[in-house]
């Protein structure tokens, strides 16, 4: 069977209600929807222990029904600050655990949790930040493997980071160099130009040069033309030194910051000022993955051809994408942002990615879950699924880091690739997508034409209904919109390889699923058929078959409403208890007696 359709738990932190105060309790509350897959939502990432776990795997077992573990909704893994990064890991670390203590299939996880970074106010941020890689290692690392992102950090960033590169001795030596060559300079400089203007033996001219370097005082005998001279000589001369000494200054700077660069040697601080601001990491790797023509620059750029035809990136140039960042400040192109900004959110899903698996084989399994034999098959086993993330402020729609089916895909895509893996997958929610300003379907349609593989890389569906207003209202008979969007993912290979579970996530209220499972079994199985949308029968929007009895019951209604428009205008009975009444009446019955047997 390719799919299993199930339904999620919810949070306590959200509906605050008591059956979902522990996570066994999720469980038995989700267990009377009567389904063969169950969510469990996690409201902590260490949320279900060892103990617990216990439980929930013999009660899955005995109810015969898969187990998912939604992942903690706090994972920065967009962020290219090394305390972020360690914050990140953390969650995914302890989300981890608690997923293979339940027995879980998959472990899912929100692709990003901020917006652009120069969105972001200060309040109840660091005060300083350390800039990271996408495996969490300080931006020295990249700097030294990347000759071509060091000579652009040197040309556009040098200023900026001089006083954390280099150590207070390192930047005394530099200026010392500088000091006495400028010394120098300006002694050759001034014999020179007094030489070319005014003739004098040579033992009285560099008796007038060392003296004019040590105080710039004029003898009185010379004669008042020579003086003249010699004055606009001095006055010409100090603002040339000047900026010789800004320029050697730089100059030396630069060369112990390639040196210091080149060789990985360890900076002075690596606790940058927060006036730096942390768009500036995001700069650095973009650049890094530009640079090095990472594959995920690559496979992001087939789905925005717009903004490679418009901006013409050349790498060989090392002010390329520097400067298309700043025409697109100009000219307010979102367009390049929602790129620039996936590329730097994909590569740190992989730089996550890469270091949490290397978690689980060389840590969780041999270490931690050594000798518990049950535990360690299911960490073997559990996959990875990133989500599009849902946007809770309406005015930071479509401006999150990486949100979009498109960056998704490239991500996941490319990550498999990258790492020789087959345990990441994307879990798609198109409320999610929704809620980000764009409509779904349009935008699949899209996307399936340059991603014509794209459901091979599903593992798992939130299926609600595309709303923007993020409501998790349950699902409706005949909702042709949740069929057509699962329906793209089916075309393009979804649930063809691989058991793919169909989710309901549920929202609040008295009644938080009404008919939401029998509704999305209906749509299960139409797919399972490959059945086109427009093709979809009458059972599918609950007019036949075993889900047919509300239309049945509404027809019946209908049809004892049907004379009410002649009422007041007949003096029979049958305009109140229909054409029947009468022998009935004649009969003995009431006509009350005969009302109530409409619905039999």
């Amino acid at each position: 069977m390719p799919f299993k359709v199930g339904v999620t738990t919810g949070l306590y932190t959200i509906a605050r209600a008591e059956e979902l105060a522990t996570s066994v309790k999720k469980l038995g509350y989700a267990l009377t929807r009567g389904t063969s897959a169950i969510e469990i939502a996690g409201d902590v990432p260490h949320e279900v222990t060892e103990t617990e776990g216990e439980e929930i795997r013999h009660m899955a077992k005995k109810q015969g029904i898969d187990i998912t573990f939604h992942g903690s909704l706090t994972v920065p893994l967009d962020m290219p600050e090394r305390g972020e990064w360690r914050d990140a890991h953390d969650h995914m670390q302890k989300s981890i655990r608690s997923a293979v203590h339940c027995g879980a299939k998959y472990v899912n996880f929100h692709s990003c949790l901020n917006i652009w970074p120069e969105l972001m106010t200060y309040a109840g941020r660091k005060l300083t930040m350390s800039f990271c890689d996408h495996e969490g290692n300080f931006i020295s690392k990249i700097l030294k493997e990347s000759e071509r992102l060091r000579e652009w950090f040197i040309k556009h960033r040098w200023d900026t980071y001089a006083n954390d590169i280099l150590t207070h001795q390192e930047r005394l030596k530099a200026s010392t160099r500088a000091e006495l060559e400028t010394t120098n300079w300006r002694k050759e400089e001034l014999a020179k130009r007094i030489r070319e203007k005014i003739k004098l033996p040579e033992d009285q001219l560099q008796m007038l040069v060392d003296a004019l370097l040590v105080k710039e005082v004029l003898p009185s005998e010379l004669p008042a033309p020579i003086r003249k001279e010699i004055t606009k000589i001095l006055e010409k001369l100090r603002t040339e030194t000047a900026n010789k000494h800004a320029e050697l200054q730089e100059r030396y700077l630069k060369q112990a910051i390639r040196e210091k660069l080149a060789k990985g040697g360890k900076w002075d601080t690596e606790e940058l000022k927060a006036v730096v601001g942390i768009v500036d990491g995001a700069h650095i790797l973009a650049h890094y993955v530009f640079f090095t023509q990472d594959p995920l620059w690559h496979e992001m750029l087939k789905f925005y051809p717009d903004v490679a035809q418009k901006y013409r990136f050349d790498p060989s140039d090392l002010d390329s994408l520097l400067n298309a960042w700043k025409r697109a400040e100009e000219e307010n192109d979102r367009r390049f942002k929602e790129f620039y900004y996936g590329v730097v959110g994909a590569k740190m899903v992989e730089g996550h990615t890469k270091k949490i698996l290397e978690w689980i084989d060389k840590v969780l399994i041999p270490k931690e879950l050594k000798g518990k034999p049950e535990l360690q098959k299911i960490a073997r086993e559990i996959q990875i699924c990133y989500e599009s993330p849902d946007a809770r402020d309406p005015m930071h729609a479509g401006l999150h880091i990486l949100w979009s089916p498109r960056q998704l895909y490239a991500t996941i895509k490319t990550i498999r690739r990258t790492l020789k893996t087959d345990r990441v997958w994307m879990l798609m929610d198109f409320e999610h997508v929704a809620t980000q300003g764009i409509d779904p379907i349009k935008d699949m349609e899209e996307v399936i034409k340059l991603a014509p593989d794209f459901g091979e890389y599903v593992l798992a569906v939130h299926s609600n209904a595309p709303n923007p207003l993020h409501a998790h209202e349950p699902i409706e008979l005949g909702d042709e919109r949740i069929y057509k969007l699962l329906w793209f993912l089916r075309k393009t290979g979804m649930g063809r390889k691989r058991l793919v579970y169909l989710f309901f996530e549920r929202g609040g209220g008295k009644d938080p699923f009404q008919r939401s499972v029998e509704a999305l079994r209906l749509v299960a199985k139409y797919l399972e058929q490959d059945i086109d949308p427009k093709e979809l029968p009458m059972e599918f929007y609950g007019m036949k078959g075993p889900v047919a009895g509300d239309i049945k019951r509404q027809l019946q209604i209908i049809r004892e409403h049907a004379w009410e428009p002649l009422k007041d205008l007949l003096e029979i009975p049958e305009e109140e208890w229909t054409m029947l009444s009468q022998a009935a009446i004649r009969k003995g019955k009431k006509p009350e007696v005969w009302k109530k047997g409409e619905f039999r």
